[in-house]
């Protein structure tokens, strides 16, 4: 399992962002995991790295010592390096100054921006009422077409040699035999010829048009279509069943539209607050072309090119 780049690099500490160092999770034993050069890495370090992964990483790690010791390692490794950094007051160095104060206010925009979305809490008549609105203004969303489930013995070829091999297991399977062991022992569609020729549910559409008028033809499940030519060589059809085209209830689609609404709302939260700092601002166009021409002054000047 590879350490995710987020871990990987060597990103100052918040306490050397000045943020602090108060931790985000009280732990009731604070133990080392790792330490030396006068750092160390504790139980709750960990913690907190781990907080910034999704949850699905974190169980992951969780689950791999090895990985999870990588992780710590990396975390030591960056802390020892930040530790010698300001050591050499290399912090003071004005580029690096820039870059610590760059990833604060990246640190704090990200915390800002996250406090007014998650202020967003409507109440439950609020989300049921949206949703309910979206449920009655947007039907087709909700439909659910008519679809059919068969399965197929596939022949590849267009000769007679191929179709008469076809017409073998047509007439074996009129006679009684078993589809699915003469799927799974001839066809060569080897994807549903290992599940018996079944080929799933789908709806028009999905397949090429002679395959699919044969399967519209067959009435009953269990029906046999006639041999049917495509690209892809010779097939026999059975229909397994049909489901008839329907609407998904409220009921159904419910809890998926009410996250929808509150998702939404938090979206326009988030755009409004950056619309209102926006509306705030004031550029200066006439300064950033004279930065721009001091800027470009101080660039290499482009070798001229010599005649041959």
């Amino acid at each position: 399992m590879l350490v995710p780049l987020a871990v990987r690099r060597f990103i100052p500490s918040l306490c050397a962002l000045s943020l602090g160092c108060t931790l985000l999770a009280s732990h009731a034993a604070d133990t080392p995991l790792m330490q030396g050069a006068g750092v160390a890495i504790t139980t709750a370090d960990l913690h907190n790295e781990l907080q910034r992964m999704p949850a699905e990483m974190r169980a992951q790690y969780l689950d791999n010592a090895q990985a999870l010791g990588e992780v710590v390692g990396t975390m030591y490794l960056r802390r020892a390096l930040a530790t010698r950094a300001e050591q050499q007051a290399l912090q003071r160095q004005p580029r690096t100054a820039y870059e610590l104060q760059s990833l604060r206010e990246g640190v704090l925009a990200d915390a800002e921006a996250a406090r007014v979305i998650d202020a967003v809490q409507p109440g439950d008549a609020i989300l049921e009422q949206r949703a309910r609105s979206i449920y009655r203004g947007e039907p087709q969303r909700f439909e659910e077409p008519a679809q059919q489930r068969a399965s197929h013995i596939l022949i590849k070829g267009s000769d007679d040699a191929a179709k008469a091999r076809a017409q073998k297991l047509l007439d074996d399977l009129k006679a009684g035999a078993d589809f699915a062991a003469l799927a799974k022992q001839y066809s060569e569609d080897p994807s549903s010829g290992a599940r018996g020729g079944d080929l799933g549910w789908f709806g028009k559409g999905k397949m090429v048009a002679p395959f699919e008028a044969a399967v519209e033809a067959l009435q009953q499940p269990g029906a046999l279509s006639p041999l049917v030519a495509t690209q892809f060589g010779w097939h026999i059809i059975r229909l397994q069943e049909r489901k008839p085209a329907t609407t998904r209830s409220y009921e159904e689609v419910r809890d998926t539209l009410k996250a929808e609404v509150l998702t939404d709302l938090r979206k326009q939260a988030r755009s409004g607050l950056l619309n209102d700092l926006r509306e705030q601002s004031k550029g200066d166009a006439t300064a950033l072309e004279a930065f721009m021409a001091e800027e470009k002054a101080k660039l290499p000047a482009a070798a001229e090119s010599k005649p041959q």
